[in-house]
């Protein structure tokens, strides 16, 4: 099935498209929930597109496991999952990290200088204590970053990683994440690739995600264990 960013491209589907980034929208500000079944009607309308641009915008979100489709149902939001948020984190810190040797050999001037406004941009956001703006430069920090390797597989999947959290996660996730430490962390990332030092690029790379997992996961645990105890 073709992504919805090719279809857009070759001008093929611009009804797909909207109905595709319109049910990201609602994901990402958790107007639609994580196990919810999506009702393609009431959708369609508040979008103001037919059924088929939503189902077929629904289908590409079922490739990347962001929605589930019941036979005689229809389609449900997947739900969050202590395993798969594990999953996913190391998976981003396999990639990130193995794209580390690349970054250095690639970064310029031009590349410092973009990762400076991504995590300015960062600071920003903790300082204004926008949560969504938040979550959406801390993901542009990170893409950022990769991006400077120039390795498009990696890339692709590290941003269907942040799709995964985003669209699935990000209010479990970004309530439970460590803002306190988490600009600190960035900063030494930066400052890494600053200085071209390899070896502690990797570390602070390494720490940063291993701390923001570990918090998650143990905030998550809590939460599903308190829901348990209340029903």
């Amino acid at each position: 099935m073709p992504h919805p960013d090719t279809e857009k491209e070759n001008g093929k589907s611009d009804l797909t498209w909207k109905a595709y980034m319109a049910i990201r929208q609602m994901l990402f500000y958790n107007e639609i929930h994580s196990g919810q079944k999506i009702k393609y009607k009431d959708l369609a309308t508040r979008i103001g597109v037919s059924m088929t641009p939503v189902i077929q915008a629904l289908k590409w979100l079922e490739f990347t496991n962001i929605v589930r489709h019941e036979t005689n149902k229809g389609y449900y939001v997947n739900e969050v999952s202590v395993k798969e948020v594990t999953e996913v984190y190391d998976a981003r810190l396999l990639i990130e990290v193995s794209l580390v040797p690349q970054i250095l050999n690639n970064i310029d001037d031009q590349g410092t200088k973009q990762l400076k406004i991504a995590i300015e941009n960062y600071r920003a956001a903790v300082e204004e204590d926008n949560y969504y703006k938040r979550i959406m430069t801390d993901m542009k920090f990170h893409m950022t970053l990769a991006s400077l390797s120039e390795c498009s597989i990696q890339i692709k999947m590290l941003q269907g990683l942040f799709d995964v959290l985003l669209l699935r996660y990000s209010r479990n996730l970004f309530f439970l994440s460590v803002t306190d430490t988490s600009l600190p962390e960035h900063m030494k990332i930066f400052q890494s690739v600053e200085k071209r030092d390899e070896t502690a690029l990797e570390a602070s790379l390494k720490f940063h995600i291993d701390t923001v997992r570990s918090h998650i996961i143990k905030g998550m645990t809590r939460l599903i264990v308190d829901k348990k105890e209340f029903f």
